[in-house]
This record gives C-alpha cells, structure tokens and sequence, in this order.
C-alpha cells in the first residue's frame, strides 16, 4: 500500500460518518472521567498515525471497547427469522412514569418498567378472556392506589425462571429495591424467596443538581446518571410471541386521568 493510498484510507477513518464518528458516539456521554476520556483518545485515529498505529487503535476499540469478539454477529438473516424458532411466554409489563408537576422545564419525564411472563400461558393458549383476567389483577394490584416506587442508582435482582420473573429494579436504596421486589412478586401471586433476592450498589455516585457543560457555545445540564426519582404507574400491556406488531394494552389512561381495566387490540 502506498503513502498516498494510506493518507486517503486515513482521512476516511478521521472524517464524516465513519470510524472515528462510531468512537465519539460510543464515548458521548459526558461524565468528567479522567480515566475514560483516555481511554477514547487511545481509540481515535490520529492525523499523524501510521497504517500499524491506527490498526492497533481499531483493534483495542473493538476488542477491548466493544468486545465484539465476545457478541457473535448473524449476517444476512433477519433478527424476526429467529425469533420463529423460540417461542416465548405472554410478558406482562406495567410502565411507571414520573410525574408530570415533578419534571424541570424544558426535560421530559423518566420511566421504568417492570414485567413479569405468564409461565402458564402460551400464544396459542392465551384468550381475550384470560386477558381480561390479567387485567384485572394488574389494575388492582398496580393501579388502583397507584403504585410507585423512588428510583435511584442501586439495582435489586430478583430472578426466578420458573415464576417468569426477571426483575431488575433501580431504585432509591437497598431497602427500596427490596419492597419493591417482594410487592411484584406477591403481587402476581408467586412465593417470595429471600435467597434469591440481591442488590449491586455501583461506586459512582448520582447527584441531585446536575452539572453545567458547554455544547456549541451554549450552557446545558449535564446528563444525570440515574437520577432519583419516584415514578408512578401510568399504563401496562402484554406482548404477545406471533402477534407480529400488534399491541395489547391492558391498564391504560383515560383523557380524564382514571385508568380502566379492559383489554383491548390496538
């Protein structure tokens, strides 16, 4: 390869929508690390780089970056052709929304979700009328003194295959994610296991008051790293394997603000 064949594959991997676009996004979000700043500056090709420098680059970004080589790619074949072959349970899954009168101007609202399977239920098995009495047990459970929960940055597990249960809360603190947990899981009429329950507490810590930065010459916030937050119940739906794009809504809100528990093919 010559010196001008190399300059021209350089600038390709530097400018517009390539290689080094692909490092920048994947680095976007600002935290202030010292460390991680670093570590994208080691990913970058330079202006000055040769062909065996910006090879070593690119091979650390997507090895020890990406770790692609861990995450086996499907070429050619559409991710919906194997979704065919595993058939999966009905999930449930009750959306909770912060409120409105709680969001600073001019930011949107956040959300979390739970879900849980229906490990007795298959597409072929599940009717409107099975539906209807998921419905209802999610209204009264979720909706009817409005559930809530504070969110936060410690994360509760509680991951039982058999009951269809996979939870992974963020909450508010240790106590939080474990009052949570255990109310979903008696909730749906399960048997609450201690041992299986556990909470991760990260070291980075989330701040109330986000910090300032400067994006093209103007002063925003700083994106807030699990922020806490208390979000309430707002709607809920199932999804259903086969049913293609088609959208079940069990709880959801009226133009009035009462919720109504009827299942309905949107």
């Amino acid at each position: 390869m010559s010196i001008r064949d190399w300059a021209a594959i350089r600038r390709a991997l530097i400018l517009g929508d390539s290689y080094n676009s692909e490092v920048n996004a994947h680095f976007a979000d600002p935290t202030g690390d010292t460390a991680r700043d670093a570590v994208k500056n080691i990913c970058l090709v330079q202006s000055n780089d040769s062909a065996l420098i910006a090879q070593q680059r690119i091979r650390f970004f997507r090895e020890e970056v990406q770790k692609t080589h861990l995450k086996p790619t499907i070429v050619g074949q559409p991710k919906i052709d194997l979704d065919a072959d595993v058939k999966y349970h009905p999930e449930v899954t009750v959306v909770l929304k912060q409120s409105l009168t709680s969001v600073p101007r001019g930011k949107y609202p956040k959300d979390a979700r739970i879900s849980w399977r229906l490990m007795n239920e298959t597409s072929e098995s599940l009717t409107f009328t099975k539906m209807n009495d998921v419905a209802a047990l999610v209204y009264q459970q979720f909706f009817q003194n409005r559930f809530n929960f504070n969110k936060g940055k410690f994360i509760g597990w509680y991951i039982s295959p058999l009951d269809g249960l996979n939870l992974q809360l963020y909450c508010l603190d240790a106590t939080e994610a474990k009052r949570v947990a255990k109310y979903v899981v008696q909730a749906i009429g399960k048997t609450w296991n201690d041992s299986i329950f556990k909470v991760t507490s990260p070291d980075r810590d989330n701040i109330a008051t986000p910090e300032q930065i400067t994006i093209l010459g103007k002063q925003k916030d700083a994106p807030i790293w699990r922020p806490n937050i208390t979000v309430n119940s707002s709607k809920a739906n199932i999804n259903v394997w086969g049913a293609g794009n088609e959208e079940f809504e069990l709880v959801g809100r009226l133009a009035n603000g009462q919720f109504y528990a009827v299942s309905r093919k949107s």
